[in-house]
């Protein structure tokens, strides 16, 4: 059986219509004492039929009067006058139109349960009545009408039907008119014959019953999966604004997207939508780059125009499942709105980013926008919690980000030149000026490295602090700008230990990455770093710079503490890996994708300089 969408379209058929009337009511509270939602459509003739009750007698010219529908209903090879050919499709036309209202309706209140929509008389009684010949475009009109229901209850009640006021002259004999329901149900599909003698109850539970078994026969046909047509693969998209590639940004969005495309790859078409200064698509690796030219505005203007154009790139872009990365302090773009392909959240801890830096209430847009999103992944316990009581409905999961494991050195736990500070230079969010006011206090035994790149705004700022607390011929604190690849691991291998002194973090890549060197993590407590207890960090009370300085001469001071940390940052560290990361983003993939939901959801397709059918 062919699955059909949408409500399950039933028609009740047959001579008695008196009969077939009583049937729709019963069939009605039956079908709701059982859950489902119920429409009824009532078709006994269009309009004409029913300000004029009984048919006008149409002749054709030059045709004697008295017989003349008999004959015609007799003669299968006339097509009758052109004023019933007209009548006929106007009755046609008029119950396309309500069938497609009605299944509107049921669509509506079902809110995506079971619905079914019953009609009493369908497009087998409109054959039966006007009886064109097969060959005409009346009969064509009426065999499309029926191909949209999926049962037709056709009530068997034989020549012994009661008349129709008004129709035994216009139809023809209970006999004959009897003749042509069994003629017609034998052109059509979906006909379910019932025994019209039997007693009304019994009559609704046999008719009850095939509606029933046409609705979980349906639901098992929709519920297979399509097969994908050979050699076409599912398409993901995943979208985030910086560029993995710039050596500017390196932060934890555009490595987790490179790395989940690349593992989404083995087994999907993968496209990354990103930020650029010129628009354009490129291939590389397997995986196509598409860049919305939005990175001449600035890093926040630009992030605001970003998100303005996604909603237009999923409609463009053809996709089967779509990975949007949020982009702070905007975060979301509502685009599961725009289509209508599975659509993850990927939040890197904007639900609770310092909105008020920015002086605009960015966080009410994010919590309306946090409600459309149905599947939603955080790097961390305390961000998943804030989701879930921002978006009750949405299946969050929490997949912590992963790390290259180097393999350390046993001997060299505990050794190390200087303390380290590598990430973003950001003064106010990653707390640079509590670190250094801590530093400047507590005076420890190692120099403090700081490692990193920022705005222009913010390189100045930390420029001017830095000179502010400059104590002596020589500083003791050094700024060594950008770190790339080499250059981070070779810090990291040389540290001693990290200090994040962050106001706000999302997941703490930073640390992560310092732990697979076996170097102990300080920082503050922060919710969204508790991932990282008993793995070799040491936690002070948020903001307290007194504590981080003690703790911060204890770290520098004592070898014997710095290799025991170190030694349990390591194994902690081995337990998050990209492999197990990116697999679980591939799971989630399947899931979305091979589910019954997405095998009855419509492909978005599209078309322009966007699009990434190969």
């Amino acid at each position: 059986m062919t699955g059909f969408r949408g409500p399950l379209l039933v028609a009740v058929s047959g001579p008695d219509d008196a009969g077939t009337s009583s049937l729709v009511r019963r069939l009605g509270r039956l079908l709701r004492e059982r859950g489902v939602t119920v429409v009824t459509v009532h078709g006994h003739g269009c309009f004409l039929c029913r300000r004029l009750p009984v048919p006008p007698r149409v002749r054709e010219t030059g045709e004697p009067g008295g017989g003349g529908w008999a004959r015609r209903a007799s003669d299968p090879e006339r097509r009758g006058p052109r004023l019933r050919r007209v009548h006929a499709l106007l009755e046609a036309a008029e119950l396309a139109a309500r069938i497609a209202a009605a299944r509107r309706f049921a669509r509506a209140r079902a809110h995506g349960g079971q619905a079914v929509v019953v009609t009493d008389r369908g497009p087998l009684d409109g054959l039966v009545r006007f009886d064109p010949p097969a060959s005409s475009g009346t009969a064509s009109a009426f065999c499309r009408i029926a191909a949209g229901y999926a049962l037709t209850l056709l009530v068997e009640t034989g020549p012994w039907a009661r008349p129709v006021r008004g129709r035994e002259e216009t139809e023809g004999s209970p006999a004959a008119r009897w003749g042509r329901y069994r003629s017609w149900s034998l052109r059509l599909t979906g006909i379910a014959r019932l025994d019209g003698a039997r007693a009304p109850s019994l009559v609704a539970g046999a008719a009850l019953e095939r509606i029933l078994d046409t609705v979980w026969e349906r639901e098992r046909v929709v519920a297979e999966p399509e097969p994908e047509p050979a050699g076409e693969r599912r398409h993901v998209v995943l979208s985030v604004y910086d560029d993995a590639d710039d050596p500017a940004h390196r932060g934890e969005g555009p490595l987790l997207a490179g790395k989940v495309a690349r593992r989404l790859a083995e087994d999907f078409r993968v496209t990354i939508v990103t930020a650029g200064r010129r628009g354009g698509t490129e291939d590389r690796d397997g995986i196509r780059y598409v860049r919305l030219p939005v990175g001449r505005a600035g890093p926040r203007t630009g992030r605001l125009l970003f998100l303005a154009m996604l909603p237009f790139a999923a409609r463009r872009i053809r996709h089967d499942l779509w990975l949007e990365n949020f982009t702070p302090p905007y975060s979301t773009s509502f685009l599961p709105l725009t289509t209508r392909a599975p659509v993850v959240g990927i939040d890197h801890g904007g639900a609770e980013a310092p909105w008020w830096r920015h002086h605009v209430p960015f966080f009410l847009v994010e919590r309306l926008g946090l409600r459309c999103y149905r599947h939603i992944v955080v790097t961390n316990a305390a961000d998943g919690s804030v989701i879930r009581r921002l978006s009750p409905r949405a299946d969050v999961q929490v997949v912590p980000n992963g790390v290259e494991q180097p393999f350390p050195d046993e001997a060299r736990l505990g050794a190390g030149q200087f303390i380290l500070f590598l990430d973003r230079i950001d003064t106010w969010v990653k707390g640079l000026d509590l670190l250094i006011d801590a530093y400047d206090r507590a005076r420890p035994p190692l120099d403090l490295l700081l490692a990193g790149t920022g705005p222009p705004a913010e390189e100045r700022r930390l420029t001017a602090l830095l000179a502010a607390h400059a104590r002596g011929p020589e500083p003791r604190i050094h700024w060594v700008g950008p770190a790339g690849e080499a250059r981070k691991r070779q810090l990291l291998r040389d540290s001693a230990f990290l200090v994040m002194p962050s106001r706000h973090e999302t997941f703490g890549l930073v640390a992560l990455e310092g732990m697979a060197y076996g170097k102990p993590v300080l920082h503050f407590d922060l919710p969204a770093l508790r991932w990282m207890r008993d793995g070799g960090d040491v936690a002070v009370p948020p903001f307290d710079v007194a504590a981080f300085g003690a703790r911060m001469t204890e770290l520098a001071t004592d070898t014997a503490l710095r290799r025991r940390l170190g030694h349990r940052a390591g194994i902690a560290a081995r337990h998050y890996t990209w492999d197990e990361t990116t697999g679980r983003y591939l799971a989630l993939a399947h899931r979305l994708l091979d589910s019954p939901a997405a095998a009855r959801r419509p492909r978005k397709r599209g078309a322009s300089s966007w699009q990434t059918t190969r």
